[in-house]
């Protein structure tokens, strides 16, 4: 084992040809759809890059700094590309491999506004008419006094809550008019990606302006997917 430490610290090369491995854990990953498998090709990547460092030094050391120019440049072409896929097109297989229930009552977003005769069986509609997993949501309820409506969403087999630090806000409805038709906002779910879809129990949620008592208006299932960044 100590023989083969000092080649990968020693051998400029070993290093760079070193990324192949968590290069191949992903692409493991991504077949499989398993998360937790891309997540150890991303610890894999960054423990190899502190070893390319540590090489670096060595290279340094052993009076071979020369060697390091090739490493900087191939070192920091790779992590580019790394970061450039991981920015922009992060897999996400949260939805991938989750049992839609059959033994619950769940939905289909409507691809449409809804209509009045929609609102007989529930205070809560949801429709998909844009990207996946952006979601509008419309209510005839009519609450009491000013406030605000908005959502909370979970998954149905594990009761995950879904992208709970910003769908309260983002979801918003801010009540005034307590004598309107019906109410419509907007929400984007994050977990998951296009074409993965699993079950999401979708909650509509009342906050009054002048208490600081929320409740609960509605709660649905629906059939979700995650909105692909």
């Amino acid at each position: 084992m100590k023989h083969y430490l000092k080649k990968y610290f020693r051998i400029w090369w070993i290093p760079i040809l070193s990324f192949s491995i968590p290069m191949i854990i992903f692409i493991f990953g991504s077949l499989l759809e398993s998360d937790f498998i891309v997540d150890l090709s991303l610890w894999t990547f960054l423990i190899n890059i502190i070893g390319t460092v540590m090489s670096g030094i060595v290279q340094i050391w052993i009076k071979k700094w020369h060697l390091i120019i090739p490493q900087i440049l191939i070192t920091g072409f790779i992590i580019f590309f790394v970061l450039f896929k991981f920015i922009f097109s992060p897999p996400d297989y949260y939805g991938a491999n989750k049992t839609i229930p059959t033994d619950i009552e769940i939905s289909d977003p409507l691809d449409r506004e809804p209509d009045k005769e929609d609102f007989e069986d529930s205070d809560l509609i949801i429709a998909g008419l844009f990207q996946p997993g952006i979601y509008s949501y419309y209510t005839a309820y009519k609450p009491k006094e000013a406030g605000y409506f908005y959502i909370k969403a979970f998954e149905v087999t594990t009761n995950d809550r879904l992208s709970k630090g910003r769908m309260e806000e983002s979801s918003k409805i801010i009540v005034t008019d307590l004598n309107q038709e019906f109410y419509e906002g907007e929400f984007t779910i994050y977990e998951g990606s296009w074409g993965d879809k699993y079950a999401g129990r979708i909650e509509l949620w009342f906050k009054p302006s002048k208490t600081k008592k929320d409740y609960k208006v509605a709660k649905r299932n629906y059939i979700v997917e995650g909105w692909m960044r």
